[in-house]
């Protein structure tokens, strides 16, 4: 059974304990009043007998042969009659019922001499005078003297049970239709109260059996089921952000796993190649065999650097957070700058800063970005000036490094950030197709926007939008220009 169902039946049967409390009650009050009125109603079948005894004797008939008469017109639910002559003989009615009063009727010599006189008048304060009277003596409402003898009554409950019954049938039909009502009222309240659990009863299911859709429940009523609904809210946006991290770390596992599967096969292909030439004779020839080591050493560094950058590029698909930190902006290109130079002393690279003082950001994650944009441009634009430049433009710092070299063609510059993308055009040049990928993933860990601007002919500039620190302003740094080109 359900527990609507359930509640709605407790709720009947609550109702129905009530009212048969309340029938209870107020049947012993009427017992208490209608005990009262049995004695009205003995009063009246006194009187009823009197006249039915009167009248026979005005006929000449002895209360003997209308004793059966006046037995069945008095007798009754509750009441029970019989009717003894003057002598206490039996005439008619029950013969069970001889009441004791009726003897001491007849001791006394009649029904005249059992009149009780008071032991004391009327309003008289005080203890009584006297031993208690006989309580037999004052209950003459047992027994009625008419013409010729005496008629008994005797009340039972069943008087008082036929008076109650019409009320206790409108009662009961009353509590029968109110548990009907509020059985129907209380299923549909409590299906209502319900819902919700319900809801969140096959929204459970449903998350048991795989199906990680998160959907919110919104209660306005803020009860138990308002906690229930919000606890489930909470475990859903739980489990759900669970999964959306297991399938992207998948996702990003079976990427690497694809990539380097991908990229590491040409090298060690080369290599096998060649392992099999030496093997095949190559070695005993110096010249070839100093060829074919240096190549092997070649696509050696070039595993290791392919190796080296898979791993920064997985670690920065992890979901660790960066470690950030207050950067000053101007040490930080000052470092770009010597690091560039350190590969070509001879190439103009210089930098500037205007009106932004720090950034927060990891260092470490934003020097690679700035690095492999760099170093691309060291790669691909040779001999070409590099400029590095930071500034704030609407509450945004922005980082650009420009070339002056040959720039992209439009397709290049569409691709440029995906993995393992190298041009159409790039010769001879070495690379892995990673750096642009890694600078724009370090940007994105940041919280910042990386974009390209390249035609060909006209250089290229990779520009990195993050959002300023409170203390990012600063005045414009006029530095000398032997301390915008180092190392020129």
């Amino acid at each position: 059974m359900k527990v609507a169902s359930r509640l709605s039946a407790l709720y009947a049967a609550l109702l129905g304990v009530t009212v048969l409390i309340v029938m209870i009650a107020t049947s012993i009050a009427l017992v208490a009043e209608l005990s009262a009125f049995s004695q009205d109603i003995v009063i009246a079948k006194h009187e009823e007998a009197r006249i039915m005894a009167d009248r026979y004797h005005r006929e000449g008939l002895p209360l003997s042969q209308g004793a059966p008469e006046i037995v069945a017109a008095l007798s009754g639910i509750g009441m029970r009659v019989t009717v003894y002559d003057s002598k206490g003989r039996y005439l008619a009615g029950d013969k069970t019922l001889r009441p004791k009063v009726l003897d001491r009727i007849l001791a006394l010599g009649g029904f005249e001499h059992f009149i009780p006189h008071p032991v004391h008048p009327p309003h008289f304060i005080g203890p009584p005078l006297g031993p208690p009277p006989d309580s037999s003596r004052f209950d003459p409402m047992q027994v009625a003297p008419v013409q010729g003898g005496y008629v008994a009554f005797a009340t039972s409950v069943w008087l008082l049970i036929v008076s109650l019954d019409p009320y206790w049938r409108i009662v009961l039909a009353i509590a029968l239709g109110a548990m009907f009502v509020s059985w129907f009222i209380g299923r549909v309240f409590a299906s209502q109260a319900l819902k919700p659990i319900n809801e969140v009863s096959t929204a459970l299911h449903q998350l048991a059996n795989g199906d990680y859709t998160q959907r919110r429940f919104v209660m306005q009523s803020g009860d138990e089921v308002a906690s229930l609904t919000e606890a489930y809210n909470d475990a859903a946006a739980s489990v759900a952000s669970a999964m959306d991290d297991r399938r992207r770390a998948e996702g990003r596992m079976r990427q690497f796993a694809a990539d380097a599967s991908h990229e590491l096969r040409t090298p060690l292909t080369v290599i096998g190649g060649y392992i099999d030439v030496l093997r095949r004779g190559a070695v005993e020839e110096p010249k070839i065999a100093r060829q074919i080591l240096a190549t092997m050493s070649l696509e050696k560094e070039h595993m290791r650097s392919m190796i080296d950058r898979l791993m920064r590029l997985a670690r920065l698909d992890s979901e660790t957070e960066p470690r950030v930190e207050v950067i000053d902006v101007n040490a930080f290109l000052q470092g770009q700058v010597k690091a560039a130079h350190r590969l070509d002393d001879r190439r103009q690279i210089d930098y500037s800063v205007d009106n932004v003082e720090t950034i927060d950001a990891d260092p470490s994650e934003l020097g690679e970005a700035v690095w492999n944009i760099i170093e691309n441009a060291l790669k691909y634009a040779p001999e070409a000036p590099i400029h590095l430049r930071a500034s704030r433009n609407d509450g945004h710092v922005i980082i650009s490094v420009r070339d002056e070299g040959p720039g992209m063609s439009e397709s290049e510059r569409v691709h440029a950030f995906e993995r393992f993308y190298r041009g159409d055009e790039r010769g001879e040049i070495t690379g892995t197709g990673l750096g642009l990928a890694i600078a724009k993933r370090a940007v994105e860990r940041a919280g910042g926007d990386i974009s390209i601007d390249s035609a060909p002919g006209h250089g290229t500039t990779l520009t990195i939008t993050l959002d300023a620190s409170p203390d990012t302003y600063a005045p414009a740094l006029a530095t000398a220009p032997e301390q915008k080109r180092l190392g020129a």
